[in-house]
């Protein structure tokens, strides 16, 4: 599995050394795509979208999303519902990658609308819950560029967000696959289960480590019960 894994980061290196060059979504485009929905929350969303250029979002695949869901026939109350999650989370200063990903896939196999809005809505709720949960572990986002000692809990942020979308997505699998989420030690072992599996990519088994060493079952179980209230 791990060779699988490798092999799926190398092709998703290639693609992004092919894009090298390539300008990104800019603001007029993803108006133009807003405008034929139509949203209410327009201002709202521009907004945010500006702010998370300035953050270095992925722009080419937030407008991706954006088209798609455009294109599929629905209400447009229902689309609106799901460019928020994406807009609340580049708001709340959250990656979204993981958040794209579950849209394209909830896509593709033809989950409704309002179906895919709810489990975008959850996933974003946990993501939340486990932002503030590193914060209570002491587990914190180094500023951009900043030099990041060996055995920091101050991580780099490409490693942060990535423990924290794979942590997220851990539990949004868990909770979608009908775990309860009052198993604590079964939430714990997927998410240490996901890590581990990772641990080599985009971060290292000293940044797994530092997760589980400082994060309880009891939290994760809480985090879910919070993302489900």
């Amino acid at each position: 599995m791990k060779r699988g894994v490798r092999f799926f980061i190398g092709v998703v290196a290639c693609l992004a050394a092919c894009t090298v060059g390539v300008a990104a979504a800019t603001l007029d485009e993803f108006r133009g795509v807003i405008a034929s929905i139509p949203v209410a929350n327009e201002s709202r969303i521009m907004a945010a979208l500006a702010l998370g250029q300035r953050s270095g979002f992925p722009a080419d695949e937030t407008y991706r999303l954006f088209e798609r869901v455009a294109g599929v026939t629905g209400a447009a109350a229902d689309k609106e519902a799901i460019l928020l999650v994406v807009v609340e989370a580049i708001e709340s200063g959250l990656p979204v990658d993981s958040l794209l990903n579950k849209a394209f896939e909830g896509l593709a196999r033809g989950v409704s609308l309002s179906t895919l809005g709810h489990l975008l809505d959850v996933r974003l709720r946990l993501l939340e819950g486990t932002s503030d949960l590193f914060g209570r572990c002491r587990i914190f986002r180094a500023s951009q560029g900043a030099v990041v000692a060996a055995g920091s809990t101050a991580l780099a942020p490409s490693v942060f967000d990535a423990l924290l979308s794979n942590v997220g997505d851990a539990l949004g699998d868990y909770v979608e696959s009908g775990g309860s989420p009052l198993e604590s030690q079964r939430i714990y072992n997927q998410v240490e289960a996901r890590l581990t599996l990772l641990a080599g990519t985009a971060f290292s088994a000293d940044d797994v480590e530092l997760v589980l060493s400082r994060v309880e079952p009891a939290d994760l179980t809480r985090v879910v019960l919070a993302a489900l209230s």
